[in-house]
Order: structure tokens, then C-alpha cells, then sequence
């Protein structure tokens, strides 16, 4: 899962940096924590050089001082994402408990963070880690120790279970919106401003002060144009909100808004859609032939060399997932994918997602979700292949064979 940012994802690191950097040295230590798990069974287990090598950043920015490693998923059982990241009152450990934090945010959300606290959470109270970036062509790049840092604030928490990988593999609840009126639109400006605003920019461009720091550039609302979408014909309510609640795990910087109450991400939902052109809600897309009513498909469901894998695998060769997604589905990064890959307004595409891992997978790693990709495509990057693949039974056997490529679900120990 690591990789080495970019420069725009550099700065943004920072940002992240300095929250991790906020730590005590005694409560920082997850491991050493027996809220944080038995020594038989750790919460957190250090695989890579680069995570161990964070750790020992961690304590030395005395990150501590504000950041507990409590939480801790279950062994067994259902496992909720934690809800809103918290600050204590002042004279407490003042930041959020980042004992869960694995997996939780993207990289370039971290780096982002560490370096500019407060463009990416408004109400902040970290400082920034600028210390832990260099200039280079007039932006902010990480420096070794904020890679080492955000590689153990990544393995935070994941050794037991990686509870928002799970949670990425289950398809989000989908409540009424509520009617919209004068208290709706009100309170999704304010909503907006609070929490969108750093990275989409105050007039919904994307251009915000965020922008420049982070390696795949925000959406612009004005155009109209989504990524995460349930029919070629164009984005619905639905999918914004869907996309407000899972965000794009760590595949990009936009983070999971699913600690807000669901009428408040509806009025988040109506709020950019005031963004658009014509400012038009369009109306909710009635999702393509899914796998509703089939078994669910995962890992476990049969031998990985069985007859609908065997089938999924030929039909990943005919169609060239390959070119994109790597032999093994490891996905590219954003250099090796630089040459040619743009959007229609010149824009870069986000690198091609790590099949491997569900935190990897932008628009949701249920079975419904990668339908969806495969059914409407992906905007510029990922284009539908609803025509090249009409039968939900092909369709069955490619997610089949992608669930063959990723760890045995739900349980990961010592992911590196």
C-alpha cells in the first residue's frame, strides 16, 4: 500500500504528520497498550522497516501528548467503523484516539494533513508538521520521516482485522432523502463550508487551499461531471450520497462522511448539485441488472481454481484489465501511468486502483459497487464495459476472480 507521493501528495502528508505527531510516548505505543490488544494477538503489528521507523517518529514528535492508541477492533463479530474523529476539551489528550486509523484516510490525505492541519479538518487544534517537508519546485514534499510516519499511522490498528476494508465490502444503507426547502439548503452551505470547502474550493471549482497539496486534484462540481456513478447516462442523487458515505477509501483524498447523520449528507448532496451548470437534481438511476437475490461473493465462496474463477480470469485476459490493473491487479502508480493519462480538461487520471484490497477500491468494494464500475465505468480512467459484459453471470465470475486476488476475508494479520 505505500507508495512515494507525489508532490502535491506530499504536502499533504504534512499535514497528516503533525497529527500523528501529536502523540505521548506511552500511550503511543499500540502494541504496548493493552487497550490496544493482547500481546498474543496485537492490534497493531509492524511489518515493513518504514512502519517501525514511524513509530519511532511518532514518539519522538511527541505525538502522545495528544493522541491515545485506545481503540481497538474485535476479535470477532461486526465491527462498526469508529465514528467521528474527536478532540477533547483542552488540559485532555486534545486529539482524536488514532488506535483505528489504519486504513482509515489515504496517504495523501496524511500528508495533506500534516502539513496544513486545518485546510483539511477546519476545526482542528494541531499544528502544523511543516519541519517534516521540503520545497521543491515551489511545493511541499514529504521527507523520509513523513513517509515513515504515515506508514505507521497506516498500520494502526490493522493487524487484528483491517474493520475498513471490511466495512468498504459491505454496500452503505440508502435512507430517504428528506424534501428540500429553505433549512435544507442552509444547512448543506454550512455543512459545505465546514467540511468541503478546504479541498473543492468555496465556490465548488476545486480549487481549494488543499488543492495544490493533494496528488489527485478534487472534483470540480461546477461541471457537473462525477466519477462514481450507477448508469453511463450520468451521476443520481443516490451516487453522491454514496460516495459522501464511503468515500474513496485510499485511493484518493476524499475521506468517509458516514459519521454524518444521513440528512445531513442528503443536504450535502443537494448543496453540490447547486454547484452544476444548471444546478438540476437529477433524478435517482435505477441501477443496472446487479447480483441482488444471488450468494454473496467473496474469497471464501469456492476454490480459487474453480470454474467461475477459471471463467473470470479468461474474461480479465480478453478484455486487457491487465494493461491497467497490473498482471496481479496491483494497480499502477500515478508515474507509471503519467504518459497520456488525462480527462477531458487536461486534468491527470488518478493512478488505476489496487484490485488486491478493498480500502483500494474508490467506489466502494461491495459486489454491487464493482458491478457498478464495470456496468457505468469510472469516468475518463475506467470506461463501462456494460455492452462487453450483458450477462450478470459474467459479470459474477469477473468479481469472483477479482475476490481471488486480495487476502482470505474478512481476517488480515501482518498485511505489509
Amino acid at each position: 500500500m505505500r507508495r512515494t507521493p507525489s508532490a502535491p501528495a506530499a504536502a499533504l502528508a504534512a499535514g497528516l504528520l503533525l497529527l500523528a505527531g501529536c502523540r505521548g510516548d506511552d500511550a503511543g505505543r499500540g502494541a504496548a497498550d493493552p487497550r490496544a490488544g493482547t500481546a498474543a494477538d496485537p492490534a497493531t503489528v509492524l511489518t515493513t522497516d518504514s512502519e517501525r521507523r514511524g513509530e519511532t517518529i511518532f514518539s519522538r514528535e511527541n505525538c502522545g501528548r495528544c493522541h491515545s492508541l485506545f481503540a481497538a477492533p474485535p476479535d470477532e463479530g461486526e465491527a462498526p467503523p469508529p465514528g467521528p474523529p474527536v478532540e477533547g476539551p483542552l488540559g485532555s489528550r486534545v486529539g482524536p484516539d488514532l488506535g483505528s486509523e489504519g486504513h482509515r484516510h489515504s496517504d495523501d490525505w496524511h500528508y495533506a494533513h500534516l502539513y496544513a492541519p486545518t485546510v483539511v479538518v477546519a476545526s482542528s487544534r494541531m499544528p502544523p508538521s511543516r519541519h517534516l517537508f521540503r520545497p521543491e519546485a515551489g511545493r511541499p514534499v514529504p521527507t523520509a520521516d513523513a513517509v515513515d510516519l504515515v506508514a505507521y499511522l497506516q498500520a494502526l490498528g490493522r493487524a487484528r482485522r483491517d474493520i475498513w476494508a471490511e466495512w468498504r465490502r459491505r454496500e452503505p444503507s440508502m435512507p430517504p432523502s428528506p424534501s428540500v426547502n429553505a433549512t435544507t439548503r442552509r444547512r448543506g452551505a454550512a455543512l459545505y463550508g465546514e467540511h468541503c470547502a478546504g479541498c473543492h474550493g468555496p465556490q465548488g471549482d476545486g480549487r481549494g487551499a488543499a488543492a495544490p497539496l493533494l496528488e489527485t486534484p478534487p472534483r470540480d462540481f461546477t461541471a457537473g461531471r462525477f466519477r462514481f456513478t450507477s448508469a453511463p447516462a450520468g451521476a443520481a442523487d443516490a451516487d453522491l450520497f454514496r460516495s459522501l458515505t464511503l468515500g474513496t477509501g485510499t485511493g484518493s483524498a476524499m475521506p468517509s462522511f458516514e459519521w454524518l447523520p444521513a440528512d445531513d449528507r442528503w443536504a450535502l448532496v443537494g448543496r453540490i448539485r447547486e454547484f452544476s451548470i444548471d444546478g438540476a437534481a437529477v433524478p435517482v438511476v435505477a441501477p443496472p441488472a446487479t447480483t441482488a437475490g444471488a450468494p454473496a461473493i467473496s474469497a471464501a465462496a469456492g476454490d480459487p481454481s474453480g470454474d467461475a474463477v477459471t471463467r473470470g480470469r479468461r474474461l480479465w485476459q480478453e478484455l486487457e484489465c491487465a494493461a491497467c490493473h497490473g498482471e496481479g491487479g496491483q494497480g499502477m502508480t500515478r508515474q507509471e501511468a503519467a504518459a497520456g493519462w488525462s480527462d477531458e480538461t487536461g486534468a491527470p487520471i488518478a493512478r488505476s486502483t489496487d484490485l488486491r484490497h478493498a480500502c483500494d477500491y474508490k467506489a466502494g468494494a461491495s459486489d454491487a459497487a464493482i458491478e457498478r464500475s464495470i456496468v457505468a465505468g469510472l469516468g475518463p480512467g475506467m470506461p463501462s464495459y456494460g455492452e462487453s459484459l450483458p450477462d450478470p453471470a459474467d459479470r459474477r465470475a469477473l468479481i469472483l476472480f477479482l475476490r481471488s486476488l486480495g487476502p482470505t476475508w474478512p481476517r488480515i494479520r501482518n498485511r505489509p
